[in-house]
């Protein structure tokens, strides 16, 4: 078994939340929720909201999301724990959407 991991960052904030949605061969498999980040901190990091989700896919590949939110924008990792060499590296996207206000 191997692992992937992708990473990706959209620099706006999301004030009302959104979602992550995560394709694999061009199919959506799979929507993480973004929270929305506390809107005045007292500190620098304590403006971060964490979500973190995990699923299998049809193939029975782990897939873990792990989602930050703050009002510097929206991180997310994704670690694939690939089973039987799926080389899923170069067949998954994920793709952020803020909901609106």
């Amino acid at each position: 078994m191997a692992t992937v991991t992708l990473s990706g960052s959209d620099c706006f904030p999301a004030p009302a939340g959104g979602y992550l949605s995560i394709f694999k061969d061009g199919k959506e498999i799979f929507i993480a929720g973004v929270p929305s980040p506390v809107p005045f901190p007292d500190r620098c990091h304590a403006g971060i909201v964490e979500n973190s989700e995990m699923f299998l896919d049809d193939d029975g590949n782990e897939i873990r999301v792990l989602v930050h939110s703050s009002g510097a924008g929206v991180d997310w990792h994704i670690d694939v724990l690939e089973k039987n060499g799926s080389n899923l590296k170069d067949r998954l996207e994920a793709r952020f959407q803020a909901n609106e206000r």
